[in-house]
């Protein structure tokens, strides 16, 4: 290597380092300091280090054979982009692959201690080096791509993940190079140290460019979560009434085209004030999470169910009548009867007034709301622990004017 090209090469690795470092640095501060995904950026701040101290490691690398300067870089650098997988599973709360991951890095180095690590080699741990890294960045862009579909629309959740693809084919167009031609292996790989300048900006593009994907990520899911608050009751984790409308419509548009009818039923504990004046507040914040609690264990996952209000809850049921509405009710109704909270040696008994309506093609959303309301204020005045529908409305007024007549 002549002194110019030396001369490169330490610049290069200053400026990688300093690269690394300044990313290590900040996804540490996202952990500690800011607290943003600590898990996910914990795993991406010892990425960088991995690569910082991989590469390092690779400048230091001769002819002659060294477990340090070869096996060890090579398993660093691969721990740094099983670590990115890591991240982004912590990051949109993913199973982990731990163990799969872990039998990869296993198996890849027990293929690279089948030959002594030197450069006469180095074209075979390069191959393996390089399908091993294609693995785990193909499989952490098809983890986030699963991820993020759930939330954005198939074109942009695909355009997010396409530079993890797009680093995966090169380190698979590197191997099949080297398989073919392994004459050019100074010229696209680290093998020999660090004398192509293809080799040293191509180390820097790779590192920009996950780190630039990685943040992005993080911005990503801190939308999502921002979005899934604003959308959430803080005590029960139950939806909203902001989150209501939205899908109150969307399954009010899935009945006008399919027919597919639904209800909409109200909840409301009974003597909640009592409650709270007899034991505070505090047990009366564990007695709605505790009604929340009962309602999820009860219903279906297609039931949205919504803090309506202080005690009042709402749930929209899809696909649903006015018979199967009555059976749901009555089945809440038991769930709720038979919950018996335990409040500093106090026992809390609880019941529910529920009313409920089912959609007519006369009816707006708001009517029906309204009919949901109503109903629930009915069987309040029946005594309270008791079911009315909107057909009960009318049985009441019903009763009422031949009573005045």
């Amino acid at each position: 290597m002549s002194h110019m090209e030396h001369s490169q090469s330490i610049v290069f690795v200053q400026f990688f380092s300093l690269i690394a470092l300044s990313c290590a640095l900040a996804w540490t501060l996202l952990a500690h300091l800011l607290r943003i995904a600590p898990k996910a950026s914990w795993c991406f701040a010892a990425t960088n280090v991995c690569t910082f101290i991989g590469l390092l490691l690779y400048t230091q690398r001769t002819e002659a054979i060294n477990y340090l300067y070869w096996f060890v870089a090579d398993m660093t650098i691969l721990l740094g982009f099983a670590l990115v997988r890591w991240g982004c599973q912590h990051l949109f709360k993913q199973p982990l692959t731990y163990r799969f991951d872990l039998i990869l890095l296993a198996t890849t180095a027990l293929l690279m201690l089948l030959v002594p690590p030197s450069l006469t080699y180095a074209v075979y741990l390069v191959i393996v080096m390089s399908i091993t890294a294609a693995t785990f960045i193909t499989l952490t862009g098809i983890d986030n791509f699963r991820a993020v579909k759930k939330h954005l629309p198939l074109y942009y959740a695909t355009l997010l993940n396409i530079p993890f693809f797009t680093i995966g084919l090169l380190f698979i167009i590197r191997a099949m190079a080297l398989l073919f031609s392994p004459d050019q292996l100074a010229n696209i790989s680290a093998a020999d140290k660090l004398n192509s300048s293809l080799v040293m900006w191509s180390y820097i593009i790779l590192l920009l460019l996950t780190n630039l994907v990685l943040f992005g990520n993080a911005l990503t899911r801190l939308v999502f979560k921002v979005a899934r608050l604003a959308n959430k009751d803080q005590l029960t984790g139950l939806w909203n009434r902001h989150a209501l409308l939205d899908k109150l419509e969307q399954v009010d548009a899935l009945w006008q085209r399919n027919g597919l009818a639904y209800t909409l039923m109200v909840l409301d504990l009974d003597h909640f004030k009592l409650i709270n004046d007899s034991y505070g507040h505090l047990a009366g914040d564990k007695v709605l999470k505790q009604t929340a609690e009962v309602l999820q264990q009860t219903l279906r996952k297609v039931d949205f169910i919504c803090r309506y209000g202080g005690e009042e809850f709402l749930v929209i049921l899809p696909s649903t009548n006015t018979d199967e509405a009555q059976i749901v009710a009555e089945k809440v109704q038991d769930r709720i009867n038979d919950l018996s909270i335990i409040w500093q040696k106090n026992t809390i008994n609880m019941t529910l007034s529920t009313g409920y309506a089912t959609c007519k093609t006369h009816l707006t959303i708001e009517q029906l709301l309204q009919l949901a309301d109503d109903a629930m204020y009915l069987a309040k005045s029946k005594g309270r622990n008791t079911i009315c529908s909107m057909d009960s409305i009318d049985e009441s007024i019903a009763a009422s004017s031949i009573e005045q007549s």
